[in-house]
């Protein structure tokens, strides 16, 4: 629009009337209520706006283009406009607040500060939002907010963006607010896959008040602490992309390991498996339990989908991947980051080398610096599952004691032809979750590298029932090649342990089945999952010690 205002469903229909003729030829929305800019908040208009602007920087940074670049500034200068005359409306219309990163990305392009004034601004009018909702994060001031609540979308999406307002302003409460509600999720709220958001629906406070009025319903809710159920886990994959972003902020405020390893957990467990091996596919939510004898349906399907009728994953999911590069390394005051792994090469006018590794299934990382210019120390990040590491330059030995969760600095006058060497134990793991995880309890499941495993049904020996299979607790898994749809991977491969069988139709509680027989299982990393037809899955599995 000429004010810089767009947003299709509402364009449309202002064009073409709200008969349903004319929404099935456009395939709008016809629940709109009113027709205009921010005439209801769920039109989600400030989150569409936000990935403009994002998208408009990138294609900027990528050709050096502005055609897309000048679409992006005028929204920006629409939304600017809109925080100076109404800023109660415009807080009250900030839904998965995408915006506030846009914002800051239009000022970073453009270095104009009434664009930083705007992020600033639009967190500091959520404070005028009367009558607000956990759901939405604005029921109480956000400098006042140091837990993850509500909506997972919405809430990752506002910390990321407050995020980017912190490393452009230095606002130390902001921090404060940040790594409380960072260090809540990855501690208390988080699956071990990344996911974000457990609960199809909850409410909030849950059963710590008795102002029953003051209860409010909250979708795909962060729930309570440790509340993290399996067959009926929501986990949008939009809210774990939020997470990635939230913590690459943190990252790049801090250098902490920590962030960025939870940058590397969200790609290969959280996201990846949101999208099908023929990337035609895709996943709304991502459960990490699937059996047959599950009484509901529920709202999405636990296969993953050709059309989505929430359409912001698919799109989400490979905005993110494509962006992935981004992520390798980082460079900064002379000292180059190796933040995330993978077979690449890099080439900037300063500095070219080419990593070889095959990694995430194999921990030997080899970096080759074929051009070099100012850099005197290179970063090594150390994952939080790597207890034993050797780090070696020009094949002399650099370090062999490492700390997970870490970087590993290498002070040196940095040349061409120089080659670093990281060779990362990969032992596979057999891990636990804290026992206030009830859904977990007397369970395991299976990590190796940065991978987190699943057993699917199609791969327990002769058919037996997924249900049935026990797993020791000191289980041999091998690593083993293997291949569906024509990508390669490690699966493991071991002998568990198989209860007896029981029929629980019209049963709900059974004596203890024995378990005496072993049974062949080969589980496969998570992110691959669903990709052979119907079929029961698990990453929890029972345990026996």
């Amino acid at each position: 629009m000429p004010d810089g205002y767009i947003h299709t469903p509402v364009v449309i229909k202002e064009r073409f009337g709200n008969t349903q003729k004319d929404a099935t030829v456009v395939g709008i929305n016809t629940d709109l209520e009113k027709t205009g800019s921010f005439a209801s908040r769920m039109h989600f208009e400030t989150y569409n706006l936000g990935h403009l602007m994002t998208a408009s920087v990138v294609h900027y940074r990528a050709t050096g283009k502005r055609s897309l670049l000048d679409c992006g500034i005028k929204a920006a200068d629409f939304l600017y406009r809109f925080y100076k005359e109404a800023p109660a409306d415009l807080a009250h219309n900030a839904i998965c607040p995408s915006h506030y990163m846009g914002a800051a990305e239009i000022y970073r392009a453009t270095g104009d500060k009434r664009y930083l004034e705007l992020a600033e601004g639009l967190i500091n009018i959520r404070d005028s939002v009367k009558n607000g909702e956990d759901h939405n994060q604005d029921r109480i001031p956000f400098r006042q907010q140091y837990e993850a609540m509500g909506h997972a979308v919405r809430a990752n999406y506002l910390y990321a963006g407050v995020a980017d307002i912190y490393n452009e302003t230095g606002e130390q409460q902001l921090m404060k607010n940040l790594s409380a509600i960072w260090n809540d999720i990855v501690t208390r709220k988080i699956y071990i896959t990344g996911g974000c958001g457990a609960l199809y629906d909850g409410v909030s406070p849950d059963g710590t008040t008795y102002d029953q009025p003051s209860i409010q319903q909250i979708h795909q809710a962060y729930g309570r602490a440790y509340q993290l159920p399996n067959e009926t886990s929501h986990n949008e994959t939009c809210a774990d992309i939020g997470m990635l972003l939230f913590s690459w902020r943190l990252f790049m405020a801090t250098g902490e390991a920590k962030y960025a390893d939870m940058v590397e957990n969200e790609l290969y467990n959280g996201i990846l498996s949101g999208i099908s091996i023929s990337g035609e596919e895709y996943f709304y939510t991502n459960a990490l339990r699937k059996t047959a004898e599950f009484p509901y349906k529920m709202r999405w399907p636990k296969s993953r989908q050709r059309y989505i009728s929430c359409f912001c994953c698919p799109p989400n999911t490979l905005r993110t991947l494509c962006e992935a590069q981004e992520y390798a390394y980082t460079i900064g005051d002379g000292t180059l980051w190796c933040n995330i792994y993978g077979d690449n090469t890099l080439n900037t006018p300063s500095l070219q080398l080419t990593q070889h590794t095959d990694y995430p299934y194999n921990g030997r990382v080899t970096i080759q610096f074929d051009k070099v210019k100012d850099i005197n120390a290179v970063k090594v990040r150390i994952p939080s599952w790597c207890k034993d590491a050797t780090i070696m330059v020009n094949e002399d030995m650099i370090s062999s004691e490492v700390i997970p969760d870490s970087y590993v600095e290498i002070n040196r006058k940095w040349k061409k032809g120089d080659v670093l060497e990281l060779n990362m134990e990969m032992p596979v793991r057999i891990v636990e979750a804290n026992p206030l995880v009830e859904e977990n309890r007397n369970q395991v499941a299976v990590r190796r590298g940065p991978l987190v495993y699943c057993l699917e049904g199609v791969d327990i020996q002769d058919g037996k029932k997924l249900s049935d299979v026990v797993l020791p607790a000191n289980i041999l898994l091998t690593p083993t090649k293997a291949e569906i749809a024509g990508h390669k991977y490690l699966a493991l491969e071991g002998t568990a342990r198989l209860t007896e069988h029981i029929d629980w139709n019209n049963h709900l509680y059974h004596d203890v089945a024995p378990t005496e027989k072993e049974v062949k299982v080969r589980l496969i990393p998570y992110y691959i999952w669903g990709n052979r037809g119907e079929t029961d899955m698990s990453v929890w599995l029972p345990v026996s010690k």
